[in-house]
């Protein structure tokens, strides 16, 4: 296995891809993009079925499971992500029942999809500055991704709002689980520009 083409050597060698190189985005909650601490990348499983006959066995496979995704966000009063993931369960459809018009209300799948809109999840590279030896110049490189998932009719499965403790100094975190039917990978060679709005 190579781990060096010709153009990578030229360069000073391969780029990994790295852990802390990504954003997190939600269509309809644009503001918690980068407000995201850490996220799990979609997997799927696919099931086993067996079949006897005499003293062997037979498997075959059964249909695509996809896991769930864990995003945690670092929460924070301006934009206020607990305020933005609360509404989008009010947006899901879901309503207090102070009475009785209220409770008959609930939560669609539609309407659970349309409050967080599409998610995306991007795989970044450093960017930064590129020398040059033919113009002897520094040319500044926009950060770019590399592989992009999206993660198809998505909805919250599960908030939890943070803890709370007089001994720690940590950041509160919000913890977002999302449940999706199917995700779509999109690999980018030589990168993508990442949009500036």
């Amino acid at each position: 296995m190579a781990f060096f083409s010709d153009a990578s050597r030229l360069l000073g060698g391969f780029e990994p891809k790295r852990q802390f190189r990504f954003t997190v985005n939600f269509s309809a909650i644009p503001d918690v993009t980068f407000m995201a601490k850490t996220c799990n990348k979609p997997a799927y499983k696919i099931e086993v079925a067996k079949h006897n006959y005499l003293n062997h066995e037979y498997k075959f496979p059964k249909i695509v499971t996809w896991e769930p995704v864990k995003v945690s966000f670092v929460d924070a009063m301006e934009p206020n992500v607990g305020t933005k993931f609360y509404n989008a369960l009010l947006n899901a459809g879901y309503f207090p029942p102070p009475g009785q018009n209220a409770a008959m209300t609930g939560i669609t799948k539609v309407q659970s999809v349309m409050a967080i809109g599409t998610v995306t999840i991007r795989q970044l590279d450093g960017g930064g500055v590129l020398e040059t030896d033919i113009l002897e110049a520094k040319i500044p490189v926009n950060t770019s991704y590399h592989e992009e998932w999206t993660l198809k009719n998505a909805w919250i499965t599960d908030v939890k709002f943070g803890d709370l403790d007089y001994s720690k100094q940590e950041l509160v975190t919000i913890d977002v689980g999302l449940e999706y039917d199917w995700a779509t990978f999109s690999s980018v060679p030589g990168g993508m520009p990442i949009p500036l709005s």
